[in-house]
């Protein structure tokens, strides 16, 4: 028997083996049974008369499997403590098609399982054996296992010295993943990439080296976290997955190793599959786009600020906002958030400077800019935060904008033209249709940005303004503008990409996965165009694969 391949490893002799499958193709099924080990138990055999494997990379759950054959031996029909199917036993199942040229099979991995449910019948026509499971992930939500019992679990965002009360350690998203999965989950075998600010991630920022040396905190708990009783595993993982966007967790199905990493977005990768092989092995093709769900705004309310000092009293004097905040201490402390209600719209470069402390230069959080002139407003109560940042080996105080009381940002999908028309507010105002000056009159949102796509089919300009509001729930855990401003801008994404979609049905390819490129084109379209895979099921009765792609647009701008 051949080795299973790794995923990412698709050759030549791979697609000749699937184009040379012949009418009544030969497959074959293993499915080894593993104790908590890891360890084969044993194999189930047996003639496969139908079943599928279905992975999704939007789904917590991402692969899951239902199982037909009859048994070869009638014991392994039953249901029972000392049989190869019970509650305490896991499966890896991989699927075998014949290389005519090496006379022998190649197995490739389909991936790790546990059983969620089974069913054994015997009848006339023999024994019959139905198996549905689901991957690890499940050993972690609650269904087998995962759930806290009588036991509250904080993480609180940083560490503090005893006696002084200044921080002596911030604690890092990345390690309290980790942490979980060794001591609440028992998981030793895992892959957790870098969690935090996107300004600190080498996918979105070419200075991130020198970005992390001047935000210590930029992979930081943003503030604590607590979870009770009843919850589970995975929904702890997932909160802290979730406090940036664009972050996915899987157990990998070549060795079952947990993955918490960024969805990758393919911009640099080489394709996957080509158009060309595709064409092949193409049994059918459905192009769609949900008109239901397609969105070109994403606007995200997050946190309600809740400021650690307050203040009215605000003058505005060189540029520099001068606050008098009743308690504050005798020094800037990092991590401190002040709320002031600003007198005068802003200039560029300005500065706060609370109690007499000296004056330290806002800036905004996503980009690490001074703000720019007209982003205060008078009237309006701004939350700041204050950080030290290392700059030339020297800490450096700084005021980050929160923005105001809740966190409120828009996200606008554009082709970037000039619309050429005007609009005017009540007040007599007149704005250009759909320039950032008109969503943020019309919004009442100071963070509006826009993203360019010059093709894509969804933008404002060619379909009108269609809303997608994200408020409540994990929403509630966006602590600023700029990090809400984020967040819009990839719900944005995903609302405009997941809907152009198509789904062919081809030969079984049981290589496929999600989040990989490839090119193809469709029936009506006059090019080819490149896509990601989203969704992948194979159908064994049919010896089929059906595969779901969106929309890959390489020339999105901020």
């Amino acid at each position: 028997m051949v080795g299973c391949i790794m995923a990412d490893k698709i050759t030549q002799e791979d697609l000749l083996i699937v184009l040379r499958q012949s009418a009544a193709p030969a497959m074959k099924l293993k499915i080894e049974v593993l104790d908590s080990d890891k360890r084969v138990m044993g194999v189930l055999e047996g003639g496969l008369t139908g079943g599928s494997v279905s992975i999704s990379g939007e789904s917590d759950i991402r692969r899951t499997a239902k199982l037909e054959l009859r048994p070869t031996r009638r014991e392994e029909a039953k249901l029972a403590e000392d049989s190869l199917v019970w509650l305490n036993k896991d499966l890896r199942i991989s699927l075998g098609l014949y290389h005519a040229n090496a006379g022998q099979y190649k197995y490739y991995p389909l991936g790790y399982y546990v059983y969620t449910d089974a069913a054994g019948v015997r009848d006339g026509a023999g024994d019959t054996l139905t198996v549905n499971c689901s991957d690890f992930m499940k050993k972690l939500d609650g269904t087998k296992n995962g759930q806290l019992g009588a036991l509250t679990v904080r993480f609180p965002a940083y560490e503090e010295d005893g006696e002084t009360g200044q921080v002596i350690r911030y604690n890092t998203i990345r390690d309290a993943v980790i942490g979980i999965l060794r001591d609440l989950a028992g998981i030793r075998d895992f892959r957790i990439d870098d969690m935090g600010e996107h300004r600190g991630l080498p996918e979105y920022n070419d200075d991130w080296q020198q970005y992390r040396e001047e935000n210590v905190t930029w992979n930081a708990i943003p503030y604590d976290q607590e979870f009770s009783s009843g919850s589970s595993v995975l929904s702890i993982l997932t909160t802290f997955r979730d406090l940036y966007p664009n972050y996915e967790m899987f157990f990998e199905k070549e060795t079952n190793t947990f993955v918490c990493q960024l969805t990758p977005l393919c911009y640099e990768d080489e394709l996957y599959l080509d158009n060309s092989f595709l064409k092949r092995v193409l049994i059918s093709e459905n192009a769609s786009v949900d008109m239901t769900t397609v969105r070109n705004i994403c606007e995200v309310w997050g946190k309600t600020i809740e400021a650690d000092f307050y203040s009215e009293e605000c003058s505005l004097l060189d540029n520099i906002y001068c606050g008098n905040v009743p308690g504050y201490e005798s020094e800037y402390c990092n991590q401190d958030t002040i709320a002031l209600k600003i007198p005068h719209t802003n200039a560029a470069n300005a500065q706060i400077d609370i109690n007499g402390l000296g004056a330290v230069g806002i800036f905004g959080e996503a980009d690490e800019e001074p703000i720019k002139a007209g982003e205060l407003k008078p009237g309006h109560v701004y939350a700041f935060r204050i950080k030290k940042r290392r700059v030339d080996g020297q800490d450096v105080i700084r005021a980050y904008l929160l923005g105001e009381w809740q966190v409120h940002a828009v996200n606008v999908l554009t082709d970037g033209k000039k619309s050429g028309r005007l609009v005017t507010d009540p007040e007599g105002n007149s704005y250009e249709l759909y320039s950032r000056e008109y969503f943020q009159k019309f919004y009442n949102c100071q963070r509006v940005d826009m993203t360019v796509v010059p093709d894509s089919p969804f933008t404002v300009e060619r379909l009108g303004e269609i809303l997608d509001v994200k408020t409540g729930g994990e929403y509630e855990s966006i602590t600023s503008d700029s990090l809400a401003a984020d967040r819009a801008s990839w719900e944005n994404r995903k609302n405009c990409r997941l809907t152009d979609a198509v789904t062919v049905t081809t030969a079984l390819l049981p290589f496929l996965d999600v989040n990989k490129k490839v090119s193809y084109q469709p029936r009506d379209a006059d090019r080819v165009r490149q896509y990601i895979i989203r969704s992948v099921s194979h159908d064994f009765a049919s010896f089929t694969s059906t595969i779901t792609m969106y929309r890959f647009y390489p020339l999105y701008e901020g």
